[in-house]
């Protein structure tokens, strides 16, 4: 967290000299993220599951006018908290997913800022030892997921950037005890299961430009 205050503190700092100088105008962008889920909503999927990784390659191409579009890919994964549970559960959930992205890229001097909406479909896999157990392999079922962005960049030179990344996603599924295989999440009630679940994201990513 320390380093991403820094990195906010420098880009900031950059935007000053960045205002007199000319503005970059990328177009075709590959572009890498990687960062840290922390769960945010859904009570049970909160304390029983704690994220360990989200990656994000995807294309994106922007227009004259800083609108942005784009695609990717997405993989997330979430271990069993083993501290949180009472019935020796392991494992956790990977999820697989592909996005469409539509929103804005703008660069002020050589500090940029990209934002928009990934809109995307995923499938889950709860791997753990009980669904080992009960079905011989992974419980999987599928969701969409709508995820608000916000990157902030700082040019390396005319084709490369890194990047701060926000993100807060929204998952469409339900966290129940038969996808990992339980019969009940003990001392949880039918109100903890409710609710959307959510995670926001904090992370760094890297862009290469094939265009100016």
């Amino acid at each position: 967290m320390r380093n991403a205050l820094i990195f906010i503190i420098v880009c900031l700092t950059c935007t000053q000299v960045g205002w007199s100088q000319e503005n970059y105008k990328p177009t075709s962008s590959f572009k890498v993220e990687i960062g840290l889920p922390n769960n945010a909503t859904n009570f049970a999927f909160r304390d029983l599951m704690q994220g360990l990784v989200v990656v994000t390659p995807s294309y994106q191409y922007t227009f004259d006018n800083t609108l942005s579009i784009g695609a990717g890919l997405r993989y997330n994964y979430f271990s069993v908290n083993e501290f949180k549970n009472t019935v020796d559960l392991s494992g956790g959930i990977h999820t697989a997913g592909v996005f469409g992205k539509i929103g804005q890229e703008k660069f002020y001097g050589n500090f940029g800022v990209d934002y928009g909406v990934r809109v995307g479909y995923s499938m889950n896999f709860m791997t753990t030892n009980f669904n080992e157990t009960l079905r011989g392999g992974p419980y999987s079922n599928d969701a969409g997921f709508v995820e608000p962005h916000l990157g902030l960049a700082l040019t390396a030179n005319e084709n490369t950037s890194f990047r701060f990344a926000l993100g807060y996603a929204f998952h469409a599924f339900e966290f129940r005890p038969n996808q990992m295989g339980l019969d009940q999440f003990s001392g949880m009630s039918e109100d903890d299961l409710n609710g959307t679940t959510t995670y926001f994201t904090v992370g760094f990513g890297y862009s290469y430009y094939f265009g100016d």
